[in-house]
């Protein structure tokens, strides 16, 4: 993407990869057709697409300029803002309006295998934010995450030196948070700042300026200023080493330095201006860093998890037979010989003739012949006494230990904005509890005192309705699917390509979809009749499954017009509007008849004309007749 920064980018013209992430100012998707190119530098993009809701207090103006820095900046600053930030690269637009931006993805240094406390064998991939070392050193390791306090006062350093250069070209960050902020050990501790869009530059911001709750400015103090970021920036060193989320002692730092102690109270000053500065903290936490420990403190991480239960003993094998005789001292123990007989017999013909008389005679055979008999040899006792039968080695077996009592069912505690992971079948699911994601189903609104499921019918964007008997609770629930449209529901917009399948929801406005009707568990596109079908389906959860029945949201009412309708043109010649009138008195045209070719002047036969057309849409285009009443 080295194209102008300050040209938009159509949203039909992005490759999307399935959702990576939703948040409270919209979703973020990968984009496999475009990169990122600064002098000799080239990065992976990703795509964040607003909600719809906060589209009217977006500053499109204000986003343009952010784009535009790039192109004002020389080489080595353009290249070190997008290798340290996330910042907007270029405007992307649905249908000529503004609906998100295209940035830098995060660098996978800045990405760790999150592992589950409650399972060792379970990791998944996750952005390391610094929100996860706000926390104990047990709880630190036990995630999978390995940061010694040197490690910790480096990332702060480099910290400081983003926010001084970000300083110098006017960009102030505003909400500083470390749910912002992303952090490396390797190959050196460092920092990558995210949700750049919410940075103020120049005085001007595309979002209105937010603060993350207990990391607000003292009461009246302007946001987004180089000041503000001071006061949070020591309000994180604090809480770095504190190893809390919420705590504002600057004693925390005397441990690792009474200098860093001494100016975290001075960077929470209430006045802006007694505040030190970013660069000032910078070389004082390089100092501490000198000194401080390199190794990563483990804490007291829990116990580790067999992959499996102990084997439970089973019963203890039967001991050997002892084959031989013991013999007492009263006497010997005589045994009888075995004598073995084989008897062979033998037939044999003699071949020599006999002599004979008269005609000669039979010829003679052998006697039967047998072996001699076999007898063994007399048993001689030992003179010791023989060894004692062996004994078995196998232990006793242990009692069978007590199976751990079944995690409690989820259903029966989940409230309104968890999320849970479902496993099993449609008909016999289990339900665990998870980080929202994708596959995940949040809880959208829960009913004590009842099992009565129709009580979810009303709670919009609900997918599954589910109750606890034993709880008398009920559950209702929203799939999370990649596709941005999934949820909509009707009376709302969408707009996408049935091909790509990258739908999502947007201003209704011309060009645009409205949801008509929305059908949860099947992929029948009949049940839409006349209008268009889109369908998402979920391939693990068939009855998650949604069909939207959607029309077309076309520029005027001379698509529903009937033949001989009045009509009330408005507007400019060249761009006519037309509504049903009220009463024929007060038309001033007359639709005539209607094609579904866009631009078929010689349809209307010498009547005057208006056409639209969808581009990709283009089995929805109409030229229209009328004449003038």
């Amino acid at each position: 993407m080295t194209a102008d920064p300050a040209c938009p980018v159509d949203h039909t013209a992005l490759a999307l990869g399935a959702r990576l992430g939703q948040g409270g100012q919209g979703s973020i998707y990968p984009v496999t057709n475009q990169t990122i190119t600064v002098a000799d530098a080239t990065w992976e993009v990703v795509y964040k697409e607003y909600d719809p809701a906060l589209l009217p207090d977006l500053d499109v103006d204000a986003l343009t300029v952010m784009v535009r820095l790039r192109s004002e900046l020389d080489a080595a600053d353009g290249q070190w803002l997008y290798e340290r930030t996330a910042w907007p690269a270029a405007v992307v637009q649905r249908i000529g309006h503004t609906s998100g931006f295209l940035m830098r993805a995060a660098p996978d240094r800045f990405h760790f295998d999150y592992r589950s406390l409650s399972s060792t064998t379970t990791r998944t991939r996750r952005l390391a934010s610094l929100e996860y070392l706000l926390n104990d050193d047990a709880y630190v390791a036990g995630i999978g995450l390995s940061i010694s306090d040197r490690d910790r006062l480096l990332v702060v350093a480099d910290l400081a030196a983003t926010l001084t250069r970000l300083h110098t070209l006017g960009i102030a960050v505003g909400d500083l948070s470390p749910k912002n902020l992303l952090f490396s050990t390797a190959p050196q501790p460092e920092c990558f700042l995210i949700d750049c869009d919410a940075m103020q530059l120049r005085g001007a911001t595309a979002l209105p300026q937010a603060e993350t709750p207990d990391w607000q400015l003292p009461a009246g103090e302007p946001k987004a200023t180089p000041a503000g970021d001071a006061y949070k920036l020591a309000l994180l060193t604090i809480r770095l080493f504190a190893r809390h989320q919420s705590a504002t002692d600057p004693a925390a730092l005397s441990a690792i330095s009474p200098e860093l102690a001494a100016l975290a109270r001075a960077g929470l000053d209430p006045a802006p201006e007694r505040r030190p500065t970013p660069s000032t903290w910078r070389n004082a936490l390089l100092t501490a860093a000198a000194t401080a420990s390199a190794t990563p403190n483990p804490g007291n991480p829990p116990p580790s998890h067999p992959l499996g239960p102990s084997p439970v003993p089973g019963p203890p094998k039967p001991k050997p037979l002892s084959i031989g005789a013991r013999v007492g001292a009263a006497g010997v123990v005589a045994v009888t010989a075995l004598v073995f007989v084989l008897a062979i017999v033998l037939s044999h013909t003699d071949s020599t003739p006999s002599a004979s008389s008269s005609g000669g005679g039979p010829a003679t055979t052998t006697a039967p012949w047998t072996l001699p008999p076999w007898t063994s040899p007399p048993w001689t006792p030992s003179t010791t006494d023989p060894a004692p039968p062996p004994t078995s080695d196998v232990p006793e077996p242990s009692p069978t230990p007590t199976p751990p009592a079944p995690p409690p069912d989820p259903i029966a505690t989940a409230q309104a904005g968890d999320c849970l992971l479902r496993s099993g079948s449609a008909q016999y699911s289990q339900w665990a509890s998870s980080d929202c994601g994708l596959g995940t189903y949040q809880v959208l609104k829960t009913f004590a005192g009842t099992t009565d499921q129709s009580l979810c019918d009303n709670v919009p964007e609900g997918t599954l309705k589910v109750s606890n008997t034993g709880a008398n609770r009920v559950v209702c629930l929203s799939y999370t699917d990649q596709n941005g449209a999934y949820s909509a529901q009707p009376g709302q917009c969408v707009y996408g390509k049935t091909a790509a399948g990258n739908w999502g929801t947007l201003a209704c406005e011309t060009g645009a979809f409205t949801v008509v009707g929305r059908y949860i568990g099947t992929e029948d596109g009949t049940r839409c009749g006349n209008n268009q079908s889109e369908t998402f389906p979920v391939q693990d959860w068939p009855d998650q499954s949604v069909t939207l029945c959607l029309t077309m949201n076309y520029p005027d009412d001379m698509w529903h017009a009937t033949v001989n309708e009045c009509m009330v043109m408005s507007g400019p010649s060249g761009h006519p509007r037309f509504t049903a009138a009220s009463s024929c008195s007060q038309a001033n045209v007359v639709f005539v008849s209607r094609t579904t070719q866009y631009n078929d002047g010689a349809w209307c036969n010498g009547y005057s004309w208006s056409t639209w057309s969808s581009s990709d849409y283009p089995q929805y285009a109409y030229t229209a007749c009328y004449r003038l009443k």
